[in-house]
């Protein structure tokens, strides 16, 4: 059962490993003022999905100030949790827990801008296999809906989901359309353009021109939302030649904005 909250601040009691007498209780607060001395940690976005380990569905009650979770007449036992919040403004914070998943040799965090979109994994080692487990996501941008799933590594190498539904939190402020610096740079091979585009930023186009002021390489596709994409120049041009070693320029160009970036090429 997928059950998100929109909170600004959230107390979770209890331990993420959660033995068969054990029980889970989760409390959200509207207000920090509303919350315990001793609550936790405060977050502004916060989503979780929970696994009974019963097999039936969990029976909530809501209040003015809280929420929590229960069942026959009792706390309800929990044989998993995935749950994901946002203690800083671009931080987000994943964890989890689960009785039993088998032999593990770790875990991979995927994200997406989209529930039904293309996930991506988004760390860069596997994760350890101990639970309960922790990520931390600092690579998320403003203004912007993400969606996390949780896989464990067999030994074998092969992935398997973890029968969770994903988890969502959305960040705050506000995304604006920005080229960020190229890299590597200078470079030899490939170098990596990463820009964000806002909502209002109208049919950007991202262009590499030489030191004369020529159109180098034009790279095509109109981003269909914002966020923050990336592409990579092989130091070729529009028609697939190599062009030769020196500066150039990366532009960036929404409407009347326009951004350059220096980039060098070695050969």
């Amino acid at each position: 059962m997928r059950t998100p909250c929109i909170v600004l601040a959230l107390v979770l009691l209890a331990a993420f490993v959660v033995p068969s007498s054990a029980a889970f209780e989760l409390r959200t607060w509207a207000t920090p003022a509303a919350a315990p001395a001793d609550g936790g940690p405060l977050c502004t976005s916060t989503s979780f999905t929970l696994r009974s380990r019963l097999g039936g569905p969990f029976a909530g009650s809501a209040e003015s100030t809280s929420f929590s979770l229960w069942g026959c007449s009792a706390y309800t036992p929990v044989e998993g949790i995935f749950f994901a919040s946002i203690t800083n403004p671009l931080v987000v914070t994943l964890r989890w827990s689960a009785d039993y998943l088998g032999p593990a040799e770790g875990f991979n965090i995927y994200r997406s801008t989209s529930e039904d979109g293309l996930f991506e994994k988004v760390n860069e080692e596997t994760l350890d296999p101990d639970l309960p487990g922790v990520y931390v996501d600092r690579t998320v941008w403003p203004e912007t809906e993400f969606w996390y799933e949780l896989y464990v590594v067999r030994p074998d190498g092969s992935e398997e989901k973890v029968g969770f539904e994903p988890v969502s939190v959305a960040t705050g402020g506000r995304l604006m359309t920005r080229l960020f610096p190229p890299s590597p740079n200078p470079f030899r091979g490939e170098t990596v353009i990463m820009h964000d585009i806002a909502a209002d930023a109208g049919a950007p186009r991202l262009m590499i021109y030489d030191v004369s002021g020529r159109v180098v390489k034009t790279f095509a596709g109109t981003p269909e939302r914002s966020g923050r994409y990336e592409v990579t120049w092989d130091g070729t041009n529009d028609n697939g030649q190599r062009v030769v070693s020196g500066v150039y320029f990366c532009s960036l160009e929404t409407g009347e904005q326009r951004e350059t970036r220096r980039i060098v090429l070695l050969r």
